[in-house]
């Protein structure tokens, strides 16, 4: 309880507002206007595979053009439809594994807010004992709302930060994240609420000497001690503990799910099969396509032939392909990704509506991590 003024550094510049991608699907006309759209569709991520594959069927052209009594061997037209087959059973079981982390990713996010609303409840508002302390409940109850706060933020860090830098825009954005040590910057994270708003300078040298992906658990021993202290002084301390501690572990066992999205990649010999399997799939289709025309036609129509085919499903591959890859991890720092800084912010909010509601003999706990102590 030593910890009660936060606050050790300035925290760096905060991040740029994360902007909003807006796609509309209630116009009539959507299904035709929604095509021709380029920022932030796969179109923009696989550019260099288009580009590849228009070069190829030039090349193709080419051939054709000065060995026009070259023919490719029949069987290559059933090879390529041997590999569509299992090319298309891969790529089904890659975007439906990414899509279903993004949903339940967001499951995750709301459980976590959840959560810490309960949380937030049993403490400001579990009945209390005739003879409770007063000044010890409101004390034990601005830290523990603190420190579910700072759970919170350590969880996303390890789940984002960690992986994939600070957030773009902010002051921080330049800098490799480091997580412990003398040259240690995790602390100066700016996202909302920012962690040097709710640390003290012996907190930070204390969490600093911890690894990062076991601070969530221990913030949560700390939680859950200072939940039992508190607990004696209500009316029914083993209810109000139990329902407590019961939210908690759920806190941390929705992390351990939010951690095993994050850290488990697909295996390596799957991608590489998938990707070599892509890779032929679509390099095969101009050898095939291309020469159905005789010389008297591709003279005629400027050589036509096989670039429908070639560019469309060079599109539609890679284009799955992408995608899938973009929504395995949900909780990054992409504009189609989860933000969970908004989701830490949603919670900070809704914990300091319930503790600003509860009257309180010292003053109600109104502190507003999301802003400097000094502020």
């Amino acid at each position: 309880l030593a910890a009660t003024s936060p606050g050790i550094v300035a925290s760096a510049a905060p991040p740029k507002a994360k902007k909003a991608v807006e796609f509309n699907e209630d116009s009539e006309i959507a299904f035709f206007t929604n095509m021709f759209r380029w920022s932030h569709t796969a179109l923009q991520e696989i550019w260099p595979q288009l580009i590849f594959q228009i070069t190829w069927v030039i090349v193709v052209w080419v051939m054709i053009w000065y060995w026009p009594e070259f023919t490719l061997p029949v069987e290559l037209k059933y090879a390529h439809s041997t590999i569509g087959k299992p090319l298309a059973f891969l790529l089904v079981f890659k975007s439906g594994q990414g899509y279903g982390n993004y949903v339940e990713g967001r499951k995750m996010l709301g459980g976590l807010c959840n959560n810490c609303r309960e949380m937030a409840q049993a403490v400001f508002t579990y009945k209390l004992s005739d003879s409770a302390d007063m000044v010890k409940v409101e004390m034990l109850r601005k830290v523990i709302r603190r420190k579910m706060n700072l759970m919170l933020a350590f969880q996303r860090q390890w789940a984002r930060e960690a992986k994939e830098g600070f957030s773009p825009g902010c002051g921080l954005e330049e800098e490799e994240y480091v997580g412990t040590g003398d040259a240690a910057n995790w602390h100066k994270d700016p996202s909302g609420p920012a962690i040097a708003n709710m640390i003290s300078q012996q907190e930070f040298e204390m969490y600093n000497t911890i690894a990062p992906t076991a601070r969530p658990a221990y913030v949560q021993t700390e939680i859950n001690k200072l939940a039992a202290e508190l607990s004696l002084e209500t009316a029914y301390p083993e209810h109000m503990f139990y329902g407590f501690t019961a939210n908690s572990a759920d806190t941390m066992n929705i992390f351990k799910g939010v951690y095993r999205i994050v850290e488990t990649a697909v295996p390596h010999p799957y991608i590489h099969l998938l990707y070599m399997l892509n890779f032929l799939y679509c390099f095969l289709v101009p050898l095939i396509y291309c020469p159905n025309s005789t010389i008297e036609k591709n003279e005629k129509f400027q050589f036509m032939s096989g670039w429908v085919a070639s560019i469309l499903i060079s599109a539609c591959f890679n284009g799955i392909m992408e995608v899938s890859g973009l929504l395995h991890n949900p909780f990054g720092h992409d504009l189609i990704d989860h933000d969970m800084g908004e989701f830490c912010m949603k919670a900070h909010t809704e914990t300091k509506v319930i503790a600003g509601m509860v009257k309180a003999e010292v003053g109600s706990d109104d502190t507003d991590y999301s802003k400097s102590p000094v502020e």
